[in-house]
């Protein structure tokens, strides 16, 4: 357990109020929860490793080591607090569409028959605007042009208008719909998760080249995203001898790129609730 001497010094460091501003401007919480939850993560997970005796050496020398795990703290506390939004907004519509959930719908796409769940089809369809355009597009999914037009009572004028005001629509608001895809959410994830498990290997001082060899292709993307990277072959490829510059650059550029897909991951949950109670009504 830190004593208080070290948690003052420790709350003192430029670093931990960094950390703290980042978490209350990433989950919307005043400056004091904000530190009250950085110092609740440290407590209780980065730090246990270390007795009172360690830790005020460590902070006596301003330890680069132990910075950088008030830094992950705070990305921690990011990170689970989207984390647990994440599984309540998908709970409460999996439950809401609980019935909905095992149903697979057959959609013609071409020469092709694609799979699609019931699950899957409520929230595309939700995004649409008006409960006309939402029944317009379920009809036109599950049966074709021929049994909407007769469902709705269109002309296939009617038809050929409600279908190019649809297709605008999605076409203008294409953001809105990739919240929902399960694609681009399953990228996001794909790289929020990769990118928790280098911060894990990096905390536990484990094999950094080896995550780096499983995830190539996101590796590579990092990079050509950084302007501060100057050998970038050398990180890709030989970490241990990269300079330290260019190491902790990577390692700002994945922070930045965990908190964008964040970011990104809180949209999409709140598209997903909101399309919940929109079906639900």
């Amino acid at each position: 357990m830190i004593n208080q001497t070290n948690l003052t010094k420790l709350m003192k460091t430029r670093t931990f109020k960094t950390g703290t501003h980042y978490i209350a401007n990433s989950i919307s919480v005043s400056d004091l929860n904000a530190q009250e939850m950085l110092c609740t993560e440290l407590i209780e997970h980065r730090l246990t490793k270390y007795s009172n005796e360690e830790l005020a050496n460590l902070l006596d020398s301003n330890d680069s080591h132990l910075l950088w795990k008030v830094t992950y703290a705070s990305k921690d506390v990011v990170s689970k607090h989207f984390k647990a939004l994440g599984k309540q907004a998908e709970h409460q519509y999996h439950g809401q569409l609980a019935d909905l959930e095992t149903g697979v719908i057959k959609l013609a796409n071409g020469d092709k028959v694609e799979d699609i769940t019931e699950y899957q089809l409520a929230k595309v369809v939700s995004q649409f605007a008006t409960q006309s355009s939402r029944l317009f597009v379920d009809l036109l999914l599950r049966f074709g042009k021929t049994e909407t037009m007769a469902q709705m009572k269109l002309t296939n004028k009617q038809f050929n208008r409600k279908l190019r005001n649809c297709l605008s629509y999605v076409a203008g608001h294409s953001d809105k719909f990739d919240l929902v895809t399960d694609s681009k959410r399953d990228r996001q994830l794909y790289i929020l998760n990769s990118l928790n498990e280098l911060f894990s290997i990096i905390d536990k001082e484990g094999d950094i080249q080896g995550w780096i060899d499983s995830h190539t292709k996101l590796v590579n993307e990092l990079l050509a995203d950084s302007d501060e990277v100057h050998y970038q072959g050398a990180v890709l490829n030989h970490w241990e001898t990269a300079s330290k510059a260019d190491q902790y650059a990577f390692i700002r550029e994945a922070i930045g790129a965990q908190a964008k897909a964040q970011s990104w991951l809180a949209k999409s949950n709140l598209a997903i609730k909101k399309a919940g109670i929109s079906n639900e009504a």
